[in-house]
C-alpha cells in the first residue's frame, strides 16, 4: 500500500474505529492529522505512536460541532504538512430510543456530528485536494443508512443523509482525480456500546454479530488505497441491505420480529 509519507486526517481518533485506523495508518508510514475533543487522550495517542513508528503526528482539537473549528482544523493541517491526501471522516456517536421520544436539540445535535461536520470538513479538504489534482475522501457511515430498525430513527437518518452526500460528492470530484469511499459497517465492538444501559444491553444480544475494530479498520484502509465507491459488511447485514428495496414487507417483517434488537433491549 502506498502510504508512506502520505498525510491523512482521522477525526474521531482516540477512540474506536479511528483509534485503530491511525495505528493502522501509522503502521504504514503515513503522516497523520488526529482530531477528537479531548487533548489529553491526543497526547497520550501521539506518544505511543512517535515511539512505535516514528511518524509525524498533528493533534487538533476541535469540537465538530462548531464550523470555525473544522475550519481551523483544515488550515493548520494544511499549514504544517503542506497537502492533504486522505480525509477520514470517522467521528460519530448514536441515541437509540422512539422516534417520538428525541427532542429537536437531540436531532440536532445528532445530525451536527454525523452529518452536517462530515458535509463542511469534506467541502473545504476538497477545496484543498482540488488544487493538487488528486486525493480520497472517506465518509464512515452506518448500515444503518440503508437498513433502518426500531429506536434507530435519528442515528439512521443522519447515516442516511450522509450517505446521499458522498454519493453527489464522488460524482462532482471524479473528473478532478478526487475519490470518495463510502464505508458502512453494522455494529462494531467499541466504546460506541457504553454511553447508557440500553446500548449495553443491545450491544449484549448482537455481540455475536459485532465487527472487531481492526477488521473495519483494514477494510477502510484498503479501499480508501484502492478508491473503491463503497464497502458494507458484515455480509449477513450486506445482504440484508440489498434484499430490502426489493421486498420491502419481508425486510419489515423481519426488522420487526427478527433484527429488533433495540427494542427488545429497553
Amino acid at each position: 500500500m502506498k502510504l508512506n509519507n502520505k498525510v491523512v486526517i482521522v477525526t474521531g481518533a482516540t477512540s474506536g474505529i479511528g483509534k485503530e485506523i491511525a495505528y493502522q495508518l501509522a503502521n504504514k508510514g503515513a503522516h497523520l492529522v488526529l482530531v477528537a475533543r479531548r487533548r489529553s487522550l491526543l497526547k497520550e495517542l501521539t506518544q505511543d505512536l512517535h515511539e512505535r513508528f516514528n511518524v509525524q503526528v498533528l493533534i487538533v482539537v476541535a469540537d465538530l460541532s462548531e464550523a470555525k473549528q473544522i475550519e481551523r482544523l483544515v488550515v493548520k493541517a494544511k499549514k504544517y504538512f503542506g497537502r492533504i491526501d486522505y480525509l477520514i471522516n470517522s467521528a460519530g456517536y448514536g441515541e437509540f430510543k422512539p422516534a417520538v421520544e428525541f427532542s429537536y436539540e437531540e436531532i440536532q445535535e445528532m445530525f451536527k456530528i454525523n452529518t452536517f461536520a462530515m458535509m463542511y470538513l469534506s467541502q473545504l479538504v476538497a477545496l484543498e485536494m482540488l488544487e493538487q489534482a488528486s486525493g480520497q475522501i472517506v465518509f464512515i457511515s452506518s448500515i444503518s443508512g440503508k437498513l433502518s430498525s426500531h429506536s434507530s430513527s435519528v442515528y439512521s437518518a443522519s447515516k442516511s443523509a450522509i450517505i446521499g452526500y458522498a454519493d453527489a460528492l464522488r460524482l462532482e470530484l471524479k473528473k478532478y482525480g478526487i475519490g470518495v469511499t463510502t464505508i458502512n459497517p453494522g455494529p462494531v465492538k467499541t466504546p460506541f456500546f457504553t454511553r447508557n444501559d440500553t446500548l449495553q444491553a443491545y450491544y449484549k444480544r448482537i455481540e455475536l454479530f459485532a465487527l472487531e475494530t481492526e477488521t473495519v479498520a483494514k477494510r477502510v484502509i484498503e479501499a480508501m488505497v484502492k478508491g473503491k465507491r463503497e464497502v458494507n459488511m458484515p455480509f449477513m447485514l450486506k445482504t440484508a441491505a440489498i434484499i430490502s428495496p426489493l421486498v420491502p414487507h419481508i425486510s419489515d417483517f423481519l426488522n420487526t420480529n427478527l433484527f429488533n434488537f433495540k427494542e427488545e433491549s429497553r
